[in-house]
């Protein structure tokens, strides 16, 4: 149990660590923008039963795989990224956490659109490692 621990939050981590070089070296140098990587962790994560924290945290790490998709392949990969965008939505539904809700709805918004997707996988990753702690 203690390694599939490691091993989902070695997998977590190296998502973020991809998406933020993504985001790093992709800007132009006369384009760059300074993007702050904050830890937060989730406290409410005790009140849940173990089954159903279970599910969260696996439903939790299919949308950190899904949102760190759509964000670095390329757009021909996606057949319908309307659908695809609908999917992570009913994801985040399913999920049911305001703080989740409001960041992940936040990365559509056009203004500091690099920010807002690093601070939604950061607070995505925190909340599976407090899951799974």
């Amino acid at each position: 149990m203690e390694s599939r621990k490691k091993l989902y939050s070695l997998i977590v981590l190296s998502l973020i660590l991809g998406t933020v070089a993504g985001f790093y070296f992709g800007n132009n140098a006369e384009n760059s923008k300074t993007i702050i990587v904050k830890n937060t962790a989730n406290e409410d994560v005790a009140a849940i039963p173990d089954e159903n924290r279970k599910k969260l945290t696996l439903l939790k790490l299919d949308l950190l795989k899904s949102y760190t998709d759509f964000v670095l392949l390329p757009k021909e990969k996606i057949v319908d990224p309307v659908k695809y965008a609908d999917e992570m939505g009913a994801k985040v539904k399913a999920i049911n956490d305001n703080e989740l809700t409001v960041k992940f709805y936040a990365t559509g918004e056009t203004v500091d659109k690099e920010q807002k997707i690093v601070d939604f996988l950061d607070f995505l990753n925190a909340s599976i490692n407090a899951d799974l702690n």
